[in-house]
């Protein structure tokens, strides 16, 4: 196999002494780039032969011809770069003392340098070049902070043509420089803004930028730069202008949440925003939940109520959103609503044991609505029925059913009081007021 190849750059060379003197020639008509008389043979020859070694992967071989190249005839050949990087990649990886590395790695610069010179693309060039001096000079602070800037140029001249592993490799040295003390908090999330300004306008164009965003999320998530002052720090002084842009408010939720600064004021502020500009059930009930953790119990049950009175909600999810209004506006005692929005729960969802347990519940703080002591009393008969029927339904709660049932049996009016009103156990009774259900007469005993 090695003679065969060795036989082809031969045979190769050859062939080509009978067109060189045409293209010499040309080359002193037009000043073409091999330049000129004898040294056009050369780089004809030179090219050649590099490029028959390199196809072999025989890069020992290729390295001399392809050096004469690159020294005496830099225009000949843009693809010569692209080769001369292979090489040298090569080299400096499987090069074991330092100080020759080092040197190859400033060589590989220099190919860099030299093809922006020849073939402009300084865009595109700079953005291999800082990945390169990264993926060889991580650990020198110095080298990152030269890739980081050359990384920055190379985004701001090619924007939406730029690379996904430069825009990767720009927020990784970003971070880096971060943690060794030379940019600050607020720059690092300024160089994340923008990468993914130019990114969120890519995510239908291929497969590869979803992945490139989800890896540079998850490096300033875990970067730890996020923190709620720092976020803060960020946002706060932008908030006031740009709070009628969604992208913008969509930013600091997104954001705030994944940090875990959801009980930041900037936070609700913009999701009440975001509300007020693009209104829905899904936001509606988000802002709720938020407002619960804040303890802001009112303006939570206006949210929600705002959730559930939307279209298009399956009825699992309705259940559950009334739920969480029925416990929302106990919290603000206002018990006969969440009586209301309890039932409603139990209406879309007839096995939903904390729906009942929340309504038994509801009905006993109601019970100073009803009158004298014993109507209030009685509903503590109605709640014992809606425990006994959370349990029957969903076997989760039987537990708390059961502890609520033994606790609230010594509440039942005793014998004498339900004598005195000519009932017995076992009768029929309604009780009143917003609860205004039948149930059962039981006696204390």
């Amino acid at each position: 196999m090695k003679t065969k190849a060795l036989k082809t750059i031969l045979l190769t060379a050859m062939s080509l002494l009978f067109v060189l003197p045409a293209i010499s020639q040309k080359g002193i008509e037009d000043g073409s780039k091999y330049g000129k008389g004898q040294d056009s043979i050369n780089c004809i020859k030179n090219l050649s032969l590099y490029r028959e070694f390199f196809k072999h992967s025989n890069y020992k071989d290729a390295i001399q011809p392809w050096r004469k190249v690159f020294g005496e005839c830099p225009a000949a050949s843009e693809r010569m770069y692209v080769e001369g990087i292979t090489m040298y990649r090569k080299y400096i990886e499987s090069s074991s003392v330092p100080e020759r590395r080092e040197e190859l790695i400033d060589t590989m610069a220099m190919i860099y340098d030299r093809r922006i010179e020849y073939f402009s693309g300084e865009g595109n060039v700079l953005g291999r070049k800082g990945i390169d001096l990264l993926r060889y000079r991580r650990a020198d602070i110095e080298s990152v902070d030269e890739a980081y800037s050359m990384l920055k140029r190379s985004i701001d001249l090619q924007k939406n043509k730029s690379r996904d592993a430069v825009m990767v490799t720009f927020i990784s040295a970003s971070i880096t420089l971060n943690q060794k003390g030379k940019i600050d908090d607020n720059k690092v999330i300024e160089d994340y803004f923008m990468v993914t300004k130019i990114i969120d306008k890519l995510l239908d164009k291929s497969s590869r930028w979803p992945l490139a965003k989800a890896s540079i999320d998850d490096n300033m998530i875990k970067s730890g730069i996020l923190t709620c002052d720092a976020l803060n720090s960020y946002f706060e002084p932008q908030f006031a202008a740009k709070k009628s842009d969604k992208k913008f408010l969509g930013n600091v939720i997104r954001f705030y949440d994944a940090s875990g600064c959801d009980r930041a004021d900037l936070y609700v502020a913009a999701s009440e925003q975001m509300y007020r500009i693009d209104p829905g059930p899904e936001s509606a009930h988000q802002l709720g939940i938020l407002l619960i953790a804040k303890s802001d119990f009112q303006k939570a049950a206006n949210y929600l109520k705002m959730a559930v009175a939307g279209e298009d909600i399956d009825d699992e999810t309705r259940a559950e959103w009334y739920y969480e209004l029925t416990i929302v506006l106990s919290a603000n005692k206002d018990y006969c609503e969440a009586i209301f929005y309890a039932r409603e729960a139990i209406a879309r969802k007839s096995n939903y044991g904390k729906a009942y347990i929340a309504l038994g519940d509801a009905i006993i703080a109601s019970r100073n609505n009803l009158g004298d002591d014993f109507e209030k009393r009685t509903a503590f008969w109605v709640a014992a029925d809606k425990y006994a029927k959370a349990k029957s339904v969903d076997p989760s709660v039987a537990a708390d059913a059961n502890k609520k049932l033994n606790d609230y049996a010594a509440q039942y009016p005793n014998h004498e009081e339900v004598f005195f009103r000519d009932i017995k156990d076992g009768d029929s009774y309604q009780v009143k007021g917003c609860i205004n259900e039948y149930t059962t007469v039981r006696s204390r005993k």
